[in-house]
C-alpha cells in the first residue's frame, strides 16, 4: 500500500510540475502579445493623426483641374 501511495504522490508531483511551466510559457506568451498589441496600438494612433493632418493640409489636387488644351 504504502508504494502505491508513493508512485500516486510521485505522479500529482509530476502533473504540478508540468502545469506549472505550462502557467509559466503561457504567461511569457502574454507577455509577448501584449507588447505586440501596444506597439500596433502606437502604430495606429500615428496613423491616424498623421491621416488627420494630411486631411486638414492644403493640397493641389483640391484646386479645380484645368481643361485639356484641346477646348
Amino acid at each position: 500500500m504504502k508504494d502505491h501511495e508513493q508512485q500516486r504522490l510521485t505522479e500529482l508531483e509530476m502533473k504540478v510540475a508540468f502545469q506549472e511551466d505550462t502557467i509559466n510559457v503561457l504567461s511569457d506568451e502574454i507577455a509577448t502579445l501584449n507588447e505586440a498589441v501596444d506597439r500596433q496600438r502606437t502604430q495606429m494612433e500615428f496613423l491616424f493623426t498623421r491621416l488627420g493632418e494630411m486631411n486638414q493640409e492644403p493640397s493641389g489636387s483640391q484646386a479645380p483641374e484645368p481643361p485639356p488644351p484641346h477646348y
